[in-house]
C-alpha cells in the first residue's frame, strides 16, 4: 500500500577521493549481476552531476544529490530523500550510495546507522594508489584523504599496476599507519583508468598562472562549440598545481558529431565515446576560486575557439 514504511533497505556506501573510480566500481557490480533491485544515490561535488549520468542501471533507479558533500552541506536533503524512498509503494531492496569525492565517511556512516528502515550493510573505500602520495602531501586535501583512510576498513586498491613493487609496498605501509585494521583488495585495471600523463611539456603548449587560493571549489564550464582536445588536455595538465578533477561531455574538432566523456585527474586522462544527447559542459574541481575562473576563461579562449577554427 502506498505510504507503507518498509524497513531493512540494505545500504552499500562507496567512498573514495575525486577520480578514484567509484562510478566504474558501481558499473562493474551492475555488469556482474551483483546489484539486483537497487536504487543508486549519487552525490557529486558540483552543480552538474556527471557521475549520475554514467550509472548503467537498466532499471533507471538513479537519484542525484549535487552541489557539495552530503555529510556536511546537504544532510537534510539526504535525510529527506531517504525518508521518501522508504515510503515508495515498492521500495528497493538495496541502496547504493556513491559519496562525493570530498566526503568524510564517518558522518555518512552515522547518518545511515541512525536512519530508520535502513541497515548499513557494506562500506568500501576506493584508493587510487598511484595518487595517494601526492594527495597526502597536499595540505588542502590531506585531512580529507586521511579521514577516508582512517574511517573505512574495506579498501579497494586500484591504479597500482604501473607502480614498482617497492612503491606499492611503501604506500600500503602508509595506509596501515592510518588504519591498522585495513582489509585490502587489489582490483584489476579499471576500464576508465585512462592513459598516464607526464604533464604539459609540449613546446608552445598553454601555460597557467597559479593563484595562492587553497579552498576547494567547483566550477561548471559551458562549451559553446567543438574543442581542440589535445590542447585542452595540455591546459588541464598545466593547471595540475590547483586542479584536482575535470570531467564532462564535449565534442572534438575532429569528430564534432560525436559526444565524448572526458575523465581527467592529475595522473590520468581518458576520452570515451558516449551515446545519446549529453550536455556540452565540463565540471572543474580544484583549489581557489580565482584559479578555476581563470582556467574556465582559458578553456573558452584557447581551447573552444581553437577547436572551432
Amino acid at each position: 500500500m502506498s505510504g507503507q514504511v518498509v524497513p531493512g533497505i540494505a545500504v552499500h556506501l562507496l567512498c573514495g577521493f575525486l577520480g578514484s573510480g567509484k562510478t566504474t566500481r558501481i558499473n562493474t557490480l551492475i555488469r556482474r549481476g551483483e546489484l539486483h533491485d537497487a536504487l543508486f544515490l549519487v552525490n557529486d561535488f558540483g552543480s552538474l552531476n556527471i557521475d549520475a549520468e554514467l550509472i548503467e542501471s537498466s532499471e533507471g533507479g538513479v537519484l542525484r544529490l549535487s552541489n557539495g558533500c552530503a555529510c556536511c552541506g546537504i544532510s537534510g536533503n539526504l535525510s529527506a530523500q531517504l525518508s521518501g524512498v522508504r515510503r515508495w509503494q515498492r521500495p528497493p531492496r538495496q541502496l547504493v550510495f556513491e559519496a562525493s569525492g570530498v566526503a568524510r565517511p564517518r558522518p555518512l556512516m552515522q547518518l545511515f546507522d541512525a536512519a530508520g528502515g535502513y541497515r548499513l550493510d557494506r562500506v568500501e573505500l576506493l584508493v587510487d594508489l598511484s595518487a595517494l602520495d601526492n594527495l597526502l602531501r597536499d595540505a588542502s586535501v590531506s585531512d580529507i584523504v586521511a579521514a577516508q583512510l582512517g574511517d573505512i576498513d574495506d579498501m579497494l586498491i586500484n591504479r597500482w599496476q604501473a607502480m614498482t613493487n617497492a612503491a606499492c609496498q611503501e604506500e600500503i605501509r602508509r595506509i596501515t599507519e592510518w588504519n591498522s585494521g585495513a582489509r585490502l583488495q587489489w582490483l584489476e585495471p579499471l576500464e576508465d583508468s585512462g592513459a598516464p600523463r607526464a604533464g604539459a611539456t609540449a613546446v608552445g603548449g598553454p601555460s597557467f598562472p597559479v593563484d595562492a587560493g587553497t579552498e576547494l571549489v567547483t566550477r561548471s564550464v559551458g562549451l559553446s562549440g567543438p574543442l581542440d582536445c589535445e590542447r585542452l588536455l595540455l591546459l588541464l595538465d598545466a593547471a595540475r598545481p590547483v586542479l584536482l578533477r575535470a570531467k564532462g561531455f564535449l565534442r572534438s574538432r575532429d569528430a564534432p558529431e560525436i559526444a565524448q566523456l572526458l575523465q581527467w585527474t592529475p595522473g590520468q586522462a581518458r576520452l570515451t565515446v558516449q551515446q545519446g544527447d549529453k550536455p556540452a559542459m565540463l565540471v572543474l574541481i580544484g583549489k581557489g576560486e580565482r584559479n578555476l575562473e581563470r582556467l574556465a576563461a582559458l578553456i573558452e579562449t584557447e581551447v573552444t575557439l581553437a577547436g572551432s577554427a
